[in-house]
């Protein structure tokens, strides 16, 4: 993108809008052309997004090439931003990029934390990374997902940017971000 958005000559239509303005007026328009859909944001303005959206992407994009992205972007965005869930919409830390490029442990982490989290879950799965085991972990995952479930705790986020141990309504777990040799919540 650069230092600079546009050229010297751009600007709204109406130069008397603000960007806050010319969003705000534009989400209610979203909303009204998507009917019954839910509308899921993803790099919009959350709080003028708050009441005409259900879901809300609050992190910066994960990535099904390179863990150490979505280890940032996710875990962290969930540990740090899902106390917000529920209270203008849902939040959505990402989507588990399951594919061969990343480890299958991390992968399985991943989505256990998200499945258990109280949060949505969403998965895009490249179709040559889905075996029998990785179909049976999305099955669990889906399963546990689509129950109500208190919202996840982060128990180390003091001291850790990627929060390792989780309380899950009274029940702790330990993920390992950093190994890739360690047993994970899902099989192979």
């Amino acid at each position: 993108m650069g230092a600079v958005l546009t050229d010297a000559a751009w600007n709204f239509a109406d130069p008397t809008s603000t960007n806050a303005e010319v969003i705000r007026d534009f989400y209610p328009g979203l909303r009204s052309a998507a009917g019954d859909a839910l509308l899921l944001g993803c790099n919009t303005v959350g709080h003028l997004a708050a009441g005409l959206f259900e879901l809300q992407r609050i992190g910066d994009d994960t990535s099904g090439r390179d863990w150490n992205r979505t280890r940032k972007m996710g875990v962290n965005t969930l540990a740090f931003r899902a106390p917000q869930h529920g209270s203008f919409f849902a939040v959505d830390a990402d989507c588990v990029g399951l594919t061969k490029q990343v480890p299958r442990n991390f992968n399985r982490q991943w989505l256990d934390l998200l499945a258990r989290s109280g949060t949505p879950l969403f998965v895009s799965a490249a179709p040559d990374a889905v075996g029998p085991g990785q179909r049976t972990a999305l099955q669990k995952a889906f399963a546990a997902a689509s129950k109500p479930a208190p919202l996840a705790e982060p128990l180390d986020w003091f001291r850790n940017p990627e929060p390792q141990n989780w309380l899950f309504g009274g029940k702790p777990a330990r993920y390992d971000w950093f190994e890739t040799e360690r047993a994970s919540p899902f099989s192979s």
